[in-house]
């Protein structure tokens, strides 16, 4: 089970001000100097941003990227929408090609961000947002990218919580007892053929259990579902 002050807080729903505060203070260590999360594809009558965009502790930043529209032309972003993988700044800045594209990573770069990573979110009803962590050099080890991916996607799901209610899970896709027993050691970082050992199960059907579980949830990936299951508590010890 991950633990920690940041994972703490969000399981008994604190403040905003509080978690946002200790996400910035667990991966400030990595090079990230500011985060940021964003929704991308709102319900109608849904304020369309999450997070540091939704309001009240813009950074000068963040308050430029949204005041000048510069999602229409940031390229992180569209690979974001088209990818389920987090991913870094590096990975597509050839990707911008037009005047307007590389002035987003100019201005970024008048604020000290030279470096990002990216998580995109992709929830229930065809929602997708992410989560941005800027800074001048992002720690790119495989770990702390793991970190980096795993924190984004309990960050977003905080903070759209907190800035439009989810409805709760309903009970018609609660899990079964072995989906809860994998997630559980997903959480402790099992790969799939670890957990055939502890479990006693072929790797195939411990893959199978993980795809039901995302059917179930919603979700598209394992850290999704993770992120997910923090926020409803359906992570139990085993």
């Amino acid at each position: 089970m991950i633990e920690g002050k940041f994972w703490d807080l969000v399981d008994q729903d604190a403040d905003y001000d509080e978690v946002e505060q200790a996400l910035l203070d667990l991966v400030r260590p990595l090079g990230v100097t500011n985060v940021g999360s964003m929704e991308m594809r709102a319900p109608v009558n849904a304020t369309p941003f999450i997070g540091r965009l939704f309001g009240k502790r813009d950074t000068e930043y963040t308050t430029r990227y949204r005041k000048e529209g510069l999602s229409k032309h940031d390229v992180a972003a569209i690979q974001a929408a088209a990818s389920e993988d987090a991913f870094s700044w590096s990975d597509v800045r050839n990707r911008a090609v037009t005047r307007d594209q590389n002035n987003v990573f100019a201005i970024a770069a008048e604020h000290g961000f030279t470096d990002g990573w990216v998580v995109p979110y992709f929830g229930a009803k065809g929602g997708f947002g992410l989560t941005s962590y800027m800074g001048d050099q992002i720690d790119d080890s495989p770990s702390s990218k793991r970190l980096l991916t795993f924190a984004g996607l309990t960050f977003y799901r905080y903070a759209q919580k907190k800035a439009q209610p989810a409805p709760e899970l309903a009970s018609d896709i609660a899990l079964t007892k072995r989906q809860k027993e994998i997630l559980y050691w997903i959480a402790k970082g099992k790969t799939d053929w670890e957990m055939s050992q502890v479990l006693n199960i072929a790797e195939r059907t411990v893959n199978r259990h993980v795809e039901m579980m995302k059917n179930r949830l919603g979700v598209r990936s394992r850290a999704e579902a993770l992120a997910m299951a923090m926020t409803h508590n359906l992570i139990e010890r085993f």
